[in-house]
């Protein structure tokens, strides 16, 4: 425990700076977002207003109806920074494995050369992913108040209407898929989110144990996964089922590939990777 406590430090202190531009960036992107709606707002209602000079405020809900925080969570630029955070996310989840094992002086030795287990290394890393994706959730929803006061301070009383935070998003857009509003979708998205990411460390793990046999081997696992995923549905065997038997079955099969992936991963960190 004591190495992975400080494997887990060591890992954190590498990504802040990282971490930190991801905030800033996504914060400024959700800001300009606000004030972008409300100039598009603003602009569309003087023109109504210079249209039909007599309108009143309830004329115009009428034809458009009121405005709400979804219209900012919708607006193009705060999507962008969500799709930006997701995949700088990504990235680095990757990043994180292969800057250890390039370069000529390659810190990969003084990891896996640490008395102790090797696979606090492993879990070092996917804990430090799994704390930069909390932690910009709760940063996510931070946002989503003071973007709520900002823009309702912005927009008259009598045409903003104050909606839950958890119907701020669409069910197609990358804020509810990022941040789910029902706890039973949170637990699927990650469920599956994490596993991915487990399964996506077994074949970083393979590259790296074994090179090109290794990528050779993780592209064989994956396909044969995916045809099993295939031969799976083609028997039918999901239309016989209710809408929450297929989402426990989810559930339970992502956590075996996920206890499976977790074990493969300690396996190849003990017995076959090297440096």
């Amino acid at each position: 425990m004591k190495k992975f406590m400080e494997l887990w430090i060591f890992e954190w202190n590498r990504a802040k700076r990282f971490y930190s531009f991801l905030l800033a960036f996504v914060t400024a992107l959700q800001a300009y977002a606000v004030f972008h709606e409300y100039h598009f707002w603003k602009d569309g209602y003087e023109n109504y207003r210079q249209q039909n000079y007599a309108a009143r405020p309830e004329q115009y809900l009428q034809d458009y109806g009121y405005l709400t925080l979804e219209d900012v969570t919708n607006n193009s630029f705060f999507v962008f920074s969500i799709m930006t955070a997701i995949f700088a996310l990504l990235f680095y989840a990757v990043f994180i494995w292969y800057q250890d094992w390039s370069g000529k002086n390659r810190f990969s030795f003084r990891l896996l050369s640490l008395p102790g287990n090797r696979f606090a290394v492993y879990a070092a890393k996917f804990a430090t992913i799994w704390l930069l994706i909390t932690g910009l959730q709760v940063w996510q929803i931070g946002l989503l108040y003071l973007e709520e006061l900002v823009f309702s301070g912005l927009i008259p009383a009598d045409i903003y209407r104050e909606i839950p935070l958890q119907m701020a998003s669409t069910s197609a857009s990358p804020l509810a898929l990022a941040l789910p509003s029902l706890f039973s979708n949170y637990l699927l998205f990650y469920t599956i989110g994490y596993t991915a990411l487990t399964l996506g460390y077994t074949f970083i793990l393979m590259h790296l144990s074994g090179r090109w046999k290794g990528v050779f081997l993780a592209a064989t696992l994956a396909i044969v996964l995916f045809a099993a995923m295939l031969l799976f549905l083609r028997t039918g065997i999901t239309t016989r089922l209710y809408a929450e038997e297929k989402y426990w079955m989810t559930i339970a099969v992502s956590l075996m590939l996920l206890l499976s992936g977790t074990w493969a991963n300690y396996r190849l960190l003990e017995k076959r990777i090297s440096v």
